[in-house]
């Protein structure tokens, strides 16, 4: 009996404990996010997949033919025999033999090298989905930790403007405002309200694009970390010539232009058909008819390559080598613009940022407080009032998107350039 309990409590467990996991909340820095990613996304995993597939195909482009083992059996009698009354036994023939076919010099190194380049474009492509991967879990941390920001701040604003409410009425008691400018100002916090409410589905959905890359099975996700505007280089040639250097997805499109032309060639050397050479023992038990008891022999066959030339094939195999090189050639000529183009984009948000902390901030944070003030003495009306709430909260929405535009552009660089190699 206690036994049956113990393994009951394990089988409890087993089945409650993923139910558990799902409810709890991870706290994750960006480095471990990144780390998560490189450990456990589906995605990532899947492309190492793709590698070891692709070294299976050169593993079979390596093999030879198998050679061909063939049984037969001959000469049975039907009806009349000469001489007459014979039977089976008397006229049966048994074959054995064994055949290989023969791969013509240079059609198997050309199926191997073909294989190898698709290898390595398979390789070059998983450290190619490494880098895109590891830029979307980056952009989308800090979105989710600039959405967390606008949470805080929106729930902040909400709690300044509920005392702002109570202050009111407190003058409307006092008969200092009448009660229908008490009550726009009452009305004025649903907009706070719903600033709140838009803020948290937007950090919900944060999480929830977050999540999936991670191959994190948790209820919720707090990013840990700053929105400093983080440091990136703006060296745009030598960023250039770095990307072209080191960029994966140039690496896995010229392997796969490589393995093309192999195919080519395969294809071309495939017009001239393999032979086939075997050897035959026959044992025949006519030897009433003179035949020999025993003997060997030997076959050759070769195709006759008079129709088929392999013509469609090589006419395929030319136009995606020359597919390939044109992949190529868009690569080497759209990564100098990605990584301008993203160089430009950190420059411009950096300014953003930097002009929003040293002086936008600071500007509508002393307005909204001498709004307020002037407000409660009756020197300003209540539309200047609520116009200076609104212009401080507008502020605080922009910088945060001049920090999510810088963020992600700074991230942008490290990606356009392939700054950063996969382990």
């Amino acid at each position: 009996m206690q036994w049956f309990s113990l393994v009951l409590s394990l089988a409890v467990a087993l089945v409650v404990r993923p139910a558990r996991a799902a409810e709890e909340t991870a706290q994750v820095t960006l480095d471990e996010a990144v780390a998560l990613l490189r450990r456990q996304s589906p995605e990532l995993l899947a492309g190492a997949l793709k590698v070891r597939a692709a070294q299976g195909d050169v593993t079979t482009a390596r093999l030879y033919p198998n050679p061909t083992l063939s049984f037969g059996a001959g000469n049975f009698p039907i009806g009349r025999t000469n001489p007459p009354g014979i039977g089976a036994g008397d006229t049966v023939n048994e074959q054995v033999g064994i055949g290989q076919e023969l791969v013509l010099w240079g059609k198997r190194g050309e199926r191997i090298a073909a294989a190898h380049g698709r290898m390595a474009a398979a390789g070059a492509e998983r450290a190619d989905l490494d880098r895109r991967l590891v830029f979307e879990v980056r952009a989308r941390f800090v979105r989710t930790l600039v959405a967390g920001e606008r949470l805080r701040l929106a729930r902040e604003n909400l709690t300044h403007y509920r005392e702002t409410v109570r202050v009111s009425r407190e003058r409307a008691d006092a008969g200092e405002i009448s009660a229908a400018e008490f009550d726009k100002i009452a009305l004025e916090q649903r907009g706070f309200e719903h600033e709140v409410a838009d803020a948290e589905i937007e950090r919900r959905q944060a999480v929830a694009e977050l999540l999936p890359l991670l191959g994190l099975d948790v209820a919720d996700l707090v990013p840990v970390g700053e929105l400093r505007l983080p440091a990136a280089r703006t060296d745009t040639d030598t960023l250039v010539s770095e990307a072209l250097r080191r960029r994966p997805d140039l690496t896995a499109a010229e392997r796969a232009a490589e393995a093309a032309e192999a195919a080519l060639r395969l294809a071309r050397a495939e017009r001239w058909p393999n032979v086939t050479v075997g050897v035959q023992y026959t044992h025949d038990e006519f030897q009433v008819a003179g035949n020999l008891a025993n003997s060997l022999g030997a076959n050759f066959s070769l195709p006759l390559p008079l129709v088929n030339r392999n013509q469609g094939e090589i006419e395929r195999a030319e136009a995606e080598a020359l597919i390939a090189r044109r992949e190529v050639q868009k690569l080497r000529l759209g990564i100098p613009q990605e990584v301008r183009i993203a160089v430009t984009s950190y420059t411009v948000a950096g300014e953003r940022v930097r002009r929003f902390e040293e002086a936008f901030l600071r500007q509508s944070e002393d307005a909204r407080r001498a709004a307020e003030v002037s407000y409660r003495e009756g020197a300003i009306s209540l539309l200047e009032f609520v116009e200076a709430e609104r212009t401080f909260i507008q502020t605080q929405r922009d910088h945060l998107d001049a920090l999510l535009d810088g963020h992600t552009a700074a991230f942008d660089v490290t990606r356009a350039a392939a700054l950063e190699a996969a382990p």
